[in-house]
């Protein structure tokens, strides 16, 4: 495929029907990388001069290495808009429930640290009061949407500043995480839950056609393989060095030129394909002006999950709606992290766990099962809830789709595991975070 790079830092240098995505190395200068490429979109550096506050919207989901964008690169975009207005209020913010909780994520990861050095704010989601929205004009399902930014990033966007600064990370549900999927945290657990299954790729392009960012910088510095939570031991051997940032106004573009450094087509990536066929950006490689040099790509990055299990975890998959995006896929990374950040597979092998998950099953997969049993999602318990009961003896039932949360407090529970192990924080000082969470509103509930 012919890929057009060029060095231009005028807007209006790009041909009518192209659009402009910026790539700069990184090195060891995050600050001049990012002062480059805010730098490069005049009509940006102008709005967050004129704003009153910046929203910068990381990935912080989890807190091993190079799996949450890098303080260095957050710290950079802090400098600049302050070095373009002092007094600035500016917010650092994310939701990393779903089997966690963002002030955990932010200790561990060190990015309440760098707010409190920066003097910026850090912004909980999870903790924050909602007000209704609708997605999809086309619907009326209603989601909970944190209110602090549906009045400044909806009602008052002309003076709030949103800038979306994901990590790039392959994906097993979503293919891969960038700009577009980033904003999966702004939902809270429940709703961010709903369509977290075979329609995921759609839900993500509501999200992205309900609140759009004014500006990506994508950390593609080290881009993890086969993510987007494995479990520590096994984090180095799948990253790959791109020393990159990749950044524009148009987040599908942005995400297009993602998936190509990652050896993809960006039609490959549904949510992607599905964004630019909705008229929300552009994912046409040939109408995309690259400014800036790409990094080599000798392979495709996989996205595939790899598990390290005990043969006694086994799961049982019915015949139809077993979604990855759904249940199988937060199963197996909730269960490898249990496994292998709470224990080993070695310590694990005569601790047996049935997953049964999907539906339209076949009856003889459902004879001797090892218990304890997970009956995971509502497809499954909507078939097999009573009958599983009444053979069973002990089955876990979790009538949810797309919900990490509840399954890691059962299988840590029936494989016997710390859960406070999996916490790169001391018992005190995650005690310490959560009743301060609670306090401020968190309902997530440790799995103790």
């Amino acid at each position: 495929m012919a890929v057009e790079v060029r060095t231009n830092h005028s807007e209006k240098g790009t041909a009518a029907g192209m659009t402009r995505v910026m790539l700069r190395r990184v090195g060891s200068s995050p600050d001049d990388a990012v002062r480059s490429v805010l730098e490069g979109f005049p009509a940006i550096a102008k709005k967050i001069k004129s704003c009153q506050t910046v929203f910068i919207k990381v990935n912080s989901v989890y807190f091993h290495p190079h799996l949450f964008t890098s303080p260095s690169l957050i710290a950079a975009a802090i400098r600049y808009i302050r070095g373009l207005d002092p007094g600035k209020i500016i917010y650092i913010m994310d939701n990393c429930s779903q089997g966690n909780f963002t002030r955990l994520c932010f200790a561990a990861t060190g990015i309440d640290r760098l707010a409190r050095q920066m003097k910026v704010h850090c912004l909980y989601l999870d903790e924050e009061k909602s007000v209704p929205v609708v997605l999809d004009a086309g619907s009326d399902e209603r989601y909970e949407f944190p209110r602090i930014l549906h009045q400044n990033l909806i009602a008052g966007k002309d003076n709030a500043f949103y800038l979306n600064m994901p990590v790039l990370k392959a994906h097993c549900q979503a293919q891969m995480t960038s700009g577009l999927k980033n904003q999966m945290g702004l939902l809270y657990d429940e709703d961010r839950a709903r369509h977290h299954n075979y329609g995921l790729h759609q839900k993500i392009v509501d999200i992205y056609r309900f609140v759009q960012p004014d500006f990506t910088i994508i950390d593609a510095v080290k881009v993890l393989s086969r993510g987007p939570m494995p479990a520590g031991r096994y984090v180095k051997e799948l990253l790959f060095d791109k020393d990159r940032i990749i950044a524009g106004t148009d987040t599908v573009a942005a995400d297009a030129v993602a998936a190509h450094i990652m050896g993809y087509e960006p039609s490959e990536v549904l949510h992607v394909k599905l964004a630019a066929e909705q008229g929300l950006g552009m994912a046409e490689l040939e109408r995309i002006t690259m400014d800036g040099d790409l990094p080599p790509t000798t392979e495709r990055i996989p996205w595939e999950f790899k598990t390290h299990f005990p043969q006694g975890i086994r799961f049982v998959k019915g015949r139809e709606r077993a979604c990855y995006e759904g249940c199988v896929g937060h199963a197996e990374q909730v269960l490898e992290l249990v496994v292998n950040d709470g224990s080993s597979p070695e310590r694990l092998e005569n601790r047996p766990l049935t997953i049964v998950t999907g539906k339209n099953f076949d009856p003889l997969k459902l004879e001797n099962l090892a218990e304890p049993i997970i009956l995971l999602g509502k497809c499954a318990c909507a078939e097999l809830l009573p009958g599983l009961k009444a053979k069973y003896r002990r089955v876990d039932v979790l009538d949810t789709c797309g919900r990490c949360d509840n399954i890691v407090n059962i299988a840590a529970k029936r494989l016997r595991v710390n859960p406070v192990k999996l916490a790169p924080v001391s018992l005190p000082r995650l005690l310490i975070l959560w009743l301060t969470g609670k306090m401020h509103g968190l309902k997530y509930n440790l799995p103790l």
